[in-house]
């Protein structure tokens, strides 16, 4: 009877140490909660801001935004670069009992800080210089023999006009931009180089990756492995284009260059047929977008109404969607016209929108964003190359005509070809660009040219700074690999919303509901491999783009 006693007593006395132990883990996290709420409170203040005088330098080009968005770009990195707030959370993050909810949000936390444990003069130089380069992006038009043109008339030269001589001087005066940002953009990588040193990291570019998640390994393996098993086909289709281009501007094969693509930065399909844009030349792109998100169960709606969707001076000439609370407050800054390149924008852009509108209120502030670029990209590249499929064109623009067809089904190939190229030769010349900053990137950019496009570099570009004109490199610096994987995550979701639709296409409710479901509601509640992994069930893969670019 002693020895029952004696059991149950050190039973009691087990479970009373369990309790007080839970006890002090609970009180530990909720002291936690309480001091991250405070932090918190402090940044979403500061984000906000800061998002709404971005929009304001975007949409106007105004100096006064410039530098507004200068210092409080500044203000924010500095509330990340508090070391006693650091060294607590990284004292948290090692208790061996955490929410996994909490647990998510200090890797949030700690990469965040990572990247701006500076001293703050570093933060706020490197802060006004980007926003001195963003006010330079917004102002600049480019000029052909002294007239001024947009990057839209740009464009449509390039895509529409037959004189050789005439595309060339728009190319030409494409990358213009570049001669004024160069040397800009070089003192913004020394910068962040000397930041990415500061933190222990050999460059900006390794860092970058590494804060985000991102093996730069396994990264540059998935890059190589898509080339290899892509190349055969580029090949095939390079020839093509070129013998194609060659007929239509009159000009010997060894004449043709960057100045006879659709595109400033040999992007879209060389050879896109021209009734694609007539298809949409007296089409309101806006209603068709609306419908398409409508006819999915999407209400965009606030989006439409605080969105800047058309050009005029001053405005950024890209494109690009925001959330400025992380709440409902989600805008897109478009510039319209009535072709399919930007129908195609429209819809990428909305769908950065409608992800962003549809992740779960109720998560903490930290965890209301997508885990990372690729996963909001692959949904925004997703819906734009529906633009490209038979079944859009019959569905919201009534062709019947199956010759279009075959001909849009073979550009999107093209397209996914020339874009992964240009994917490929971004992301290489910016890991040599922060090897090296000093060295001549414009022959770097021409190297890596002739290497991933197979084909010679133009003539006279030695005094030029192409490089910098693609407005990636100096302003959304470590970004572009982030589209290439998008795309590939895309290729493999397109055929699991078809699936889940049971039909041809995937502007039907049920895959909107798989997509609120399986992706959007989850914020950055995990990781994006992991999120990949609870969308499709399985690993991500590069095999259905492959497939698809092969065939």
């Amino acid at each position: 009877m002693r020895n029952i006693k004696i059991f149950f007593m050190s039973v009691l006395f087990l479970l009373s140490t369990i309790v007080y132990a839970l006890d002090e883990v609970n009180m530990n996290q909720n002291n936690f909660q309480n001091f991250l709420d405070d932090f918190i409170s402090k940044v979403e203040l500061k984000e906000e801001q800061l998002n709404r005088a971005v929009w304001i330098l975007e949409t106007t080009g105004s100096k006064d935004a410039a530098s507004l968005v200068g210092s409080l770009s500044s203000e924010l990195k500095i509330l990340f670069s508090d070391k006693d707030i650091y060294e607590k959370i990284v004292s948290f993050n090692k208790e061996e009992e955490i929410d996994p909810l909490l647990k998510r949000q200090i890797h949030i936390l700690i990469n965040a800080f990572k990247g701006n444990m500076l001293p703050k003069e570093i933060l706020h130089e490197i802060s006004t210089k980007e926003a001195a380069l963003n006010q330079i992006y917004a102002n600049f038009r480019a000029k052909i023999d002294g007239k001024v043109y947009s990057e839209n008339s740009l464009r449509d030269i390039l895509r529409k006009e037959k004189s050789v001589d005439l595309r060339k001087k728009a190319w030409d005066a494409s990358k213009i931009v570049g001669i004024e940002l160069a040397p800009k953009i070089v003192e913004l990588a020394h910068l962040r180089n000397k930041a990415a040193n500061n933190l222990g990291y050999q460059n900006y570019f390794e860092m970058m990756l590494d804060l985000s998640d991102i093996n730069k390994i396994k990264l540059l393996k998935t890059f190589d492995d898509l080339k290899n098993k892509t190349d055969e086909s580029f090949n095939k289709i390079l020839l093509h284009v070129n013998e194609t281009l060659s007929n239509e501007f009159k000009v010997s094969l060894d004449e043709i260059g960057p100045w006879a693509y659709k595109d400033p930065f040999c992007q879209m399909d060389p050879i896109e047929t021209s009734k694609l844009n007539e298809l949409f030349q007296d089409k309101d792109l806006l209603k068709i977008s609306k419908s398409f998100y409508e006819q999915m169960g999407f209400k965009v709606d606030d989006l439409i109404d605080g969105s800047d969707l058309y050009e005029r001076d001053g405005k950024n000439q890209h494109a690009f969607c925001i959330s400025v609370n992380r709440k409902k407050d989600v805008r897109t800054l478009n510039n319209i016209k009535p072709n399919v390149q930007w129908m195609e924008t429209l819809l990428h852009e909305f769908g950065h929108g409608i992800y962003d509108l549809e992740i779960d209120e109720n998560l903490p502030w930290l965890l209301r964003e997508h885990p990372h670029i690729l996963t909001t990209e692959a949904i925004a590249l997703l819906m734009g190359r529906q633009v490209y499929t038979k079944e859009f064109l019959r569905d919201f623009l009534d062709v019947k005509d199956e010759k279009i067809f075959n001909e849009v089904e073979n550009g999107l190939k093209r397209r996914q070809l020339f874009f992964s190229r240009s994917a490929f030769m971004i992301t290489e010349f910016e890991a040599k660009m922060y090897e090296d900053p000093n060295q001549d990137l414009n022959t770097l950019w021409w190297d890596l040219y002739e290497k991933y496009y197979n084909s010679p570099r133009p003539k006279d570009r030695e005094d030029k700074a192409d490089w910098a004109a693609k407005y990636h490199v100096g302003l959304a610096p470590v970004y572009y690999y982030s589209y290439l994987l998008g795309e590939v995550f895309a290729s493999t979701l397109q055929k699991q919303l078809l699936d889940v639709a049971k039909d041809d296409n995937i502007w039907k409710k049920d895959a909107a509901i798989f997509l609120k479901d399986k992706m959007f509601s989850h914020g950055s509640k995990y990781r994006w491999d992991q999120l990949i992994e609870n969308v499709l069930d399985s690993p991500f893969s590069i095999d259905d783009w492959v497939e698809e670019c092969s065939r």
